[in-house]
């Protein structure tokens, strides 16, 4: 008897099975920083349709779920609703162009949700930013050079295009704060912040910079969560759409090859030698940066 009604609850629609049992448990096994930002925002989403529902998340980044009020618990099992989008029902097929926080949440049968992801700092890790930041000349720009690991370097912008947009920016007298794993390579003109700041840190200072210049990565999500003004360089990898986040000003390329995304990760070099990122040159960077400063001012 117990293990028929057992199938006759799980062959019902996953939100009859939220509401009925007032506790849901999702993952994302091996979530990067970005994707556990998107499965908090999921958390919140599920808190807001359901209501006083216990939302256990699994398999991401804890740190940065630390304060969330939608998150009651988190560990690193495997139970749960998946919500990764590169298989499953809500697959997203080739080329992505679904909004990815939408196929998250339709996952746990919620629709429409908020385009916005969260993160919940506390006073030490503000007051920490705002010590940092307030010692540099206005305006403050973070600057963030490295994407993910599964794009083979399609999303990478090429070097010499950053030396030169630093070279640009700090002839207006803009000061740049470079953040990122200390592997990175280091921008000359920059304030090295490389490895000297874990990831919560760097997000507290990105919610004190102006703005916020990178490529598509986990700082991209983080800069939508602390509504930093932020452009972002997509070439023709992905595109904006997927993400959506207002407070992002995206820089596309459309030849004919983008987007190049596929929802594997067995994603070859680019046969064009990144043409699409190459496209965007650093004087472009350079005037949407001036445009969204002037508007500050």
């Amino acid at each position: 008897m117990k293990a028929l009604l057992h199938k006759i609850f799980y062959s019902l629609p996953v939100s009859w099975r939220i509401r009925l049992k007032k506790k849901v448990a999702i993952l994302y096994d091996q979530a990067g920083y970005g994707d556990t930002l998107l499965v908090g925002a999921v958390a919140r989403e599920i808190k807001k349709k359901y209501g006083r529902v216990r939302v256990t998340v699994n398999r991401v980044k804890e740190e940065l779920l630390q304060n969330n009020p939608y998150v009651d618990e988190t560990g690193q099992h495997y139970n749960g609703i998946d919500l990764n989008y590169h298989y499953g029902k809500e697959y997203v097929g080739e080329h992505f162009h679904k909004n990815i926080l939408e196929v998250m949440c339709r996952k746990v049968g919620v629709r429409n949700p908020a385009h916005t992801v969260d993160i919940f700092l506390t006073d030490e890790e503000r007051n920490f930013a705002t010590e940092k930041m307030n010692s540099l000349n206005r305006p403050r720009v973070t600057i963030h050079i490295m994407p993910g690991g599964f794009d083979n370097g399609r999303k990478l912008w090429p070097l010499k295009y950053w030396r030169n947009l630093a070279a640009m920016l700090r002839k207006r007298k803009y000061t740049l704060i470079q953040l990122g794993n200390a592997n990175e390579q280091y921008i000359e003109g920059t304030i090295n912040m490389l490895g000297t700041q874990d990831i919560r840190r760097s997000i507290a200072l990105m919610e004190k910079a102006e703005l916020h210049i990178g490529v598509v990565s986990s700082l991209m999500h983080a800069a939508a969560a602390v509504k930093t003004p932020a452009i972002i360089i997509f070439g023709g990898f992905e595109r904006f759409s997927i993400h959506g986040y207002d407070n992002i000003v995206p820089l596309e390329s459309s030849i004919p090859c983008s987007p190049c995304i596929r929802a594997n990760t067995n994603i070859g070099k680019c046969p064009l030698n990144t043409q699409c990122m190459r496209e965007i040159t650093p004087r472009m960077v350079c005037k949407k940066a001036e445009w969204i400063l002037k508007k500050q001012t």
